[in-house]
């Protein structure tokens, strides 16, 4: 899932990804690029979570997915709900509780490159512009032809010009 969201400045700040997870022959969770979904093993509440953020259904998301998280067993999982967590905070413009969720992800998983993007789109959203520029290089060192991440690039190298150009302007009366 991408959606764009707006900062309290107003301005676009990037697009937040769910972790997509699919299952392959062995039982085993593979990144999926094609689907939103978390779809782990048997974690009905992670997979409707999932789905719910992707159907915008943010606190219902949040929500499945906190419940979920109780019954995540792999590191991977867990981070990919983290990851989530992440996004949905970070729509409902709750920095402080996306954060947290970004860092656990990254710290569980830090080969997830959805997770440092939406880590970035919290700090874009928060005006910390030159952090968000790190997460999206490191994002893109993980996944150098992701879409979403080259936009997300666009959006904050876009909105730090802007902010650098408004704060450098004279003032007017």
């Amino acid at each position: 899932m991408s959606v764009l969201y707006r900062s309290c400045l107003g301005w676009v700040v990037p697009i937040v990804t769910l972790v997509a997870w699919q299952l392959v022959s062995g039982g085993e969770l593979q990144a999926d690029a094609r689907s939103g979904t978390v779809l782990g093993a048997g974690n009905q509440s992670l997979a409707e979570g999932s789905l719910a953020l992707e159907q915008g259904r943010v606190a219902d998301g949040i929500r499945l997915t906190l419940a979920g998280l109780k019954d995540a067993t792999d590191p991977f999982e867990t981070a990919a709900a983290h990851s989530n967590l992440c996004g949905g905070y970070a729509l409902l413009h709750e920095w402080t509780e996306a954060l947290a969720h970004c860092n656990a992800a990254i710290a569980l998983d830090p080969t997830n490159w959805h997770s440092f993007n939406n880590r970035a789109a919290v700090f874009a959203g928060r005006g910390q512009y030159a952090l968000a520029l790190t997460d999206l290089r490191s994002g893109l060192e993980l996944a150098p032809q992701s879409r979403t991440l080259l936009k997300s690039l666009s959006v904050v190298e876009h909105n730090q010009n802007v902010l650098t150009k408004h704060q450098g302007a004279p003032l007017r009366s």
